[in-house]
């Protein structure tokens, strides 16, 4: 055994010396040459290399077993592609959590196109036909019936999420869509997309529910063209005979799903690769946890996909009129996604204030739990800021998921009525959020919408006593540590609308840029009727002397001219304000000069110029708080 053990010693001592001895004579070799022959020396070993790879078509195919018969079981199976054996393999044990890289995208491209009965696809375009279904549709149904339902699509990720690793199973899904009057084309090509990217092991079944639709495409080819695709996944198809709006038809289509997740979907969209996981994992580390995915664009005239692989740069949340909005990422939510996710923060979920209410995944018995969707609510407006509430301050979180995108069609136009006036239906809905959810602020968001105070909403007090068993958060605690774009009431010092003391009946007015972006300059405008919407002329000033409108605050740029911006992550000297009851001055603090109106009534933007006690510079807000 020594004699063996010293002859080992002695062939590894001579090994070393042989490979030293070459390096040396490759050294030799080298030394004498100038940099510009080693650089074309390199070039060429580089090419050798190449070429060899791509003449043999090297491939290298690593399996990792976990057990001798996982082993076992692999070479018997041997004969198939690495995604069937990924099939056949026995799922490892779940306390090992093991977790793999997320799959390479396959796609549909080697697949036969398929296409509704109907599609005219071979035929020239025909513009009439065009032309007069988009009247119906409000979107170009005549080339979406063109187009096949299984068309591939760029896998446009973050770059960082290719490398991601998810659990192999994290429970089944089942994928909800509620539709009304809806295409058969964009129906099944949602159906097709969500099938051909995503795990076959997650994906349990669909729930494809009819909320009374009419129009005979919408019934009688759709229940066909769900049986026919049943045969690859399942879909529990169902029909409401009347039309009962969104809030009940997803709440009666849930009851039907039997998956450990739902994944509530438009009726309009396409999935893009390796969207299920990411979208699923975070309610699978923690069942209170509702995700959202990035929502990229499908043109509604082209049908063409506009996405990107940037990562995301804006959060969801709702201003004190309710309405949803998209504001850039607080950096406060930067900090702590750089500080709990390090190297690949970019692609970490991060916490929104609301969802935009289309798209979402949700543990199916936490949304029971959770109390569901406000039923008493109308058609659709106002659900996703009332689900929104309801997590945060009820003990969940909200997430979206840059690694998760999923198309939609924004279409051009409503296809469908509102059961009476939109704007109306939309109040009733928003009001009765705000009496079950706002506090004291209820009395805030009548002050910016007169109209709804004397509204009749019907009984809430099913709704209230839910907040109260699941021991809900106040509003307050929802705006001081989710929504920082939010203000209430509370924290006013003068408000509503801001009276010019050189204009007779002229207020100051956003002018329709606060939507517009950072840097929209705001000016005067005739005064809306007070008992009116007044939005574009709600101008408030913070206990902080913050001084803002409904969704952005205000500074003086470098030409003296107030220009809006984001309401948080601002640099504080620069919009601080100071206004004075007694003289009626607003005077920007950093830089000492007073808002003048300037000369014009219709003044399209308002300066700030030294202080001389003209009555251009003096202005009254309708309420005050003492101080």
């Amino acid at each position: 055994k020594q004699w063996y053990q010293r002859r080992v010693r002695v062939k590894r001592i001579n090994l070393r010396r042989t490979w030293h001895d070459k390096f040396q004579h490759v050294v030799q070799v080298l030394k004498p040459m100038k940099f510009h022959q080693r650089g074309l020396l390199a070039l060429l070993a580089i090419f050798l290399l190449w070429f060899c790879l791509s003449v043999f078509k090297v491939h290298i195919d690593i399996e990792i077993v976990g057990s001798s018969e996982q082993h076992k079981q692999l070479h018997q199976n041997s004969g198939l592609s690495p995604h069937e054996r990924e099939e056949v393999r026995a799922p490892p044990r779940v306390e090992r959590r093991v977790e793999q890289p997320a799959p390479a995208y396959i796609g549909p491209t080697n697949l036969k196109p398929i296409y509704v009965p109907w599609s005219d696809n071979r035929e020239p375009y025909d513009k009439k036909k065009e032309d007069d279904l988009h009247e119906v549709y409000r979107f170009n149904k005549y080339l979406s019936d063109r187009l096949p339902l299984n068309r591939d699509v760029a896998d446009e990720r973050p770059p960082q999420c290719h490398h991601e690793l998810y659990p192999p199973n994290m429970g089944k899904v089942s994928v909800v869509l509620i539709y009304y009057n809806e295409a058969v084309s964009v129906v099944f090509r949602t159906i097709w997309s969500v099938i051909n990217r995503s795990p076959r092991n997650l994906l349990h079944e669909f729930v494809l529910y009819d909320d009374g639709s009419v129009w005979e495409e919408s019934i009688g080819e759709m229940k066909g063209m769900a049986d026919e695709v049943s045969k690859v996944v399942p879909i529990r198809y169902y029909r409401n005979t009347t039309r009962g709006g969104l809030m009940r038809a997803r709440t009666s289509a849930a009851v039907f799903a039997t998956g450990d997740i739902m994944v509530y979907l438009d009726s309009h969209c396409e999935v893009l690769p390796g969207w299920l996981e990411p979208l699923i994992e975070p309610i699978y580390r923690d069942r209170t946890a509702v995700t959202c995915p990035i929502i990229d664009t499908i043109e509604w005239d082209t049908m063409n996909l506009l996405s990107g692989k940037a990562p995301m740069s804006a959060i969801g949340s709702f201003n004190v009129l309710l309405n949803y909005n998209w504001y850039p990422i607080p950096r406060r939510e930067q900090d702590r996604r750089k500080r709990e996710h390090g190297r690949n923060w970019a692609i970490s979920p991060i916490r929104s204030p609301a969802m935009a209410g289309g798209l979402f995944a949700i543990n199916r018995a936490y949304f029971h739990e959770l109390g569901e969707y406000d039923t008493q609510m109308n058609v659709w407006g106002g659900e996703n800021t009332e689900i929104s509430l309801r997590i945060w301050t009820c003990g969940g979180s909200l997430l979206f998921t840059p690694c998760s995108k999923v198309g939609h069609i924004f279409r051009h136009g409503y296809p469908y009525d509102f059961q009476g006036d939109h704007f109306e239906t939309v109040l009733f809905n928003y009001k009765r959020v705000a009496k079950v959810w706002m506090d004291d602020d209820e009395e805030f968001y009548y002050k910016l919408r007169p109209m709804a105070r004397e509204k009749d909403v019907g009984s809430t007090a099913a709704r209230s006593t839910l907040r109260r068993n699941l021991q809900c958060k106040p509003y307050e605690w929802f705006v001081d540590h989710i929504a920082p774009n939010l203000v209430m009431e509370k924290d006013l010092v003068h408000y509503g609308q801001m009276f010019s003391g050189a204009h007779d009946k002229f207020c100051v007015d956003h002018l329709g840029n606060e939507g517009k972006g950072s840097g929209m300059s705001i000016g005067t405008y005739p005064c809306h009727n007070p008992n009116s919407a007044i939005d574009n002329q709600f101008m408030m000033i913070t206990n902080d002397g913050i001084f803002r409108t409904i969704d952005r605050c205000l500074s003086v740029n470098r030409d003296d001219t107030l220009v809006l911006g984001h309401c948080y992550d601002y640099n504080e000297a620069d919009y601080q304000f100071k206004y004075t009851p007694g003289d009626g001055t607003l005077v920007h603090v950093k830089t000492g000069k007073c808002v003048d109106a300037g000369a014009h009534t219709m003044a399209t933007k308002l300066t700030a110029v030294t202080c001389n006690g003209d009555d251009r510079q003096k202005w009254t807000f309708t309420h005050n708080k003492l101080v």
